[in-house]
């Protein structure tokens, strides 16, 4: 199971803190749980030191206390690969590492360089061997060979690198944090990149970041998800759609029959 973008914020900051998932969940517990994999996109740096560093828009931020409610969760893995995650800058991106990994969760998507960020998930589970490869538009946060930061798209060598990493495993998952937010379309662009990775071995690829529930098409026997809203975030009024997202459940079946269905999800105060 997969789920879309999780922030702690004020609202929901003391459920993380007391590791009390079930305030969080009001009633996925066991969709959530009973998979053999969970996996989400963490759009918030953990920090209790760091300053916000000057960028456009808001910058996201949670102390490190919240990891306890992100254990709590059971995470097979979590995502880094976003546009928020260096808001804090390299300290913020180091201390939210560290805190995944002293309570043995494993990260991926972001990195001390650009080599380290585009290094991808890999699990194994009744024999079948999958890859999870995160991408992320050029923003603020991205990496370079000499600075940390999430793991950039590069279209130029995408197809070369899906087709590497696919070659290595049994199916392969892209999330792709891009896109308009609050709007529930892809354009021709973000379309073209998704189709791109389904035809050179992805069976699934996930659009993250429109914090609205988006659509889906079939392409190359591929499921491409054009939007999946937000997880775990705050109730917020601003704009249609916010509160609303998709949990992507993921099977896979005997001799390729994999089937993906989608649980719509409402957060309310």
């Amino acid at each position: 199971v997969i789920g879309a973008d999780v922030v702690p914020t004020a609202s929901n900051l003391n459920a993380f803190q007391t590791e009390k998932p079930n305030l969080l969940f009001n009633g996925l517990e066991d969709v959530w749980q009973k998979a053999d994999v969970r996996l989400f996109n963490l759009e918030s740096p953990l920090t209790d030191n760091a300053a916000p560093e000057q960028k456009c828009g808001p910058s996201l931020s949670a102390p490190t206390a919240a990891v306890a409610g992100l254990a709590a969760l059971r995470p097979s893995a979590v995502c880094l690969c976003n546009n928020h995650i260096m808001d804090y800058g390299a300290e913020g991106l180091l201390s939210t590492r560290a805190a995944l990994k002293a309570k043995q969760i494993a990260s991926f998507g972001a990195g001390e360089d650009v080599d380290e960020a585009d290094a991808a998930y890999f699990f194994a589970k009744h024999g079948v061997r999958v890859g999870v490869y995160a991408v992320c538009e050029h923003e603020f946060s991205i990496a370079t060979d000499r600075k940390p930061g999430a793991n950039p798209l590069d279209l130029v060598n995408l197809s070369d690198r899906v087709r590497e990493i696919k070659a290595n495993c049994d199916r392969l998952i892209v999330l792709y944090h891009g896109g308009r937010e609050g709007y529930p379309y892809p354009s021709p662009d973000v379309q073209k990149v998704c189709r791109k990775a389904a035809e050179c071995g992805a069976s699934l690829v996930l659009c993250q970041h429109s914090h609205c529930v988006g659509s889906s098409e079939r392409w190359n026997g591929a499921t491409i998800v054009y939007g999946q809203g937000n997880f775990i975030f705050d109730v917020n009024d601003g704009g249609e759609g916010f509160d609303t997202g998709l949990l992507v459940r993921y099977t896979i079946g005997d001799y390729g029959a994999d089937t993906v269905e989608f649980l719509p999800i409402v957060r309310v105060e």
